[in-house]
């Protein structure tokens, strides 16, 4: 299995509370631009996909919050791609935060995806996409 994908990200204003904590609801968005560029960088990019009217839709989303990120903070948001099955993708997620000795895991996630067409009926990804995903194909 490939090395998971890496997108360095900095927690913006506007993400953060009144105790100048990433709000917990903005991790979802940081899986969500992982996943997009994770996509891309094996040649699915996502927006490709929808033209084709192909949907990855989200099932299921365990998250674990470890540590705490504040404003201007540099994250790094790794994404891999754990299983591919039929309609179905797991995706592996971590929100590390870049500190002077190394990287600190601050959330982790489990992700379920469902492929679906524009009619909302679950589709099986291709054998090509299913090598991409996985990181096998070109």
């Amino acid at each position: 299995m490939p090395h998971p994908h890496r997108l360095a990200v900095r927690v913006r204003y506007g993400e953060v509370d009144r105790g100048d904590r990433t709000h917990h609801s903005v991790y979802l968005v940081y899986f969500e631009m992982g996943r997009t560029e994770l996509l891309r960088a094996r040649g699915l990019a996502y927006a490709d996909m929808e033209r084709r009217g192909r949907f990855v839709a989200i099932a299921h989303a365990d998250l674990r919050y470890r540590g705490a990120a504040r404003y201007d903070d540099e994250l790094i948001i790794e994404t891999e791609v754990r299983q591919v099955r039929g309609a179905r993708v797991v995706f592996g997620n971590r929100v590390l935060r870049a500190d002077p000795g190394g990287e600190t895991v601050i959330a982790e996630a489990t992700i379920t995806g469902a492929l679906i067409d524009a009619a909302g009926r679950p589709v099986r990804f291709t054998a090509q996409e299913a090598a991409r995903l996985l990181g096998d194909g070109a």
